[in-house]
């Protein structure tokens, strides 16, 4: 089974005309939600084995926060096909292509909307939202890539845990 972490980067500065979208970082609110999300990781007990965020700064914070928060001394591997702006088959061939041992494996996804929810519809069929900060689980079966979304958490529900 292949468990997949999927995150949607926290708040960060606000779009502004001379700076690149790609270059926006989080700010002190979506930091504390990372932490709230590295909580709920640690609640539910995932021993993470690889992290995929887009190349983003945003993204990319978010995954450093997450792991500094848990103690996890993973490599981040920033990855196009989490961009915004890319098709949902790229992901899923990149994850083939991680799993093709089809282990037990969990991954965590860092990136952003609309781009992770169409993503975990294209696998699972559901409808879903990812809000900032949010996170969801998607189990998935490696031999049909097919899957079952677990969990889906909001930032208000996480400050609950």
């Amino acid at each position: 089974m292949l468990h997949l972490i999927i995150v949607r980067h926290g708040e960060a500065e606000p779009k502004v005309e001379n700076l690149p979208d790609k270059d926006r970082k989080l700010i002190k609110k979506g930091i504390k939600q990372m932490r709230r999300v590295a909580n709920f990781i640690d609640i539910m007990g995932y021993k993470i084995d690889k992290v995929f965020s887009s190349p983003y700064i945003r993204a990319y914070q978010s995954a450093e926060v997450i792991l500094e928060e848990l103690d996890e001394d993973l490599k981040i591997e920033t990855i196009k096909e989490l961009e915004p702006d890319q098709d949902v088959s790229t992901i899923i061939e990149k994850l083939k292509e991680t799993n093709s041992s089809q282990a037990e494996q969990v991954i965590m996804l860092v990136g952003h909307e609309p781009h992770l929810s169409t993503f975990i519809k294209s696998v699972t069929g559901g409808e879903v939202e990812l809000k900032k900060g949010g996170v969801a689980v998607v189990e998935i079966d490696p031999a049909s890539f097919k899957g079952k979304l677990t969990i889906l958490l909001t930032q208000k529900v996480m400050k609950r845990l």
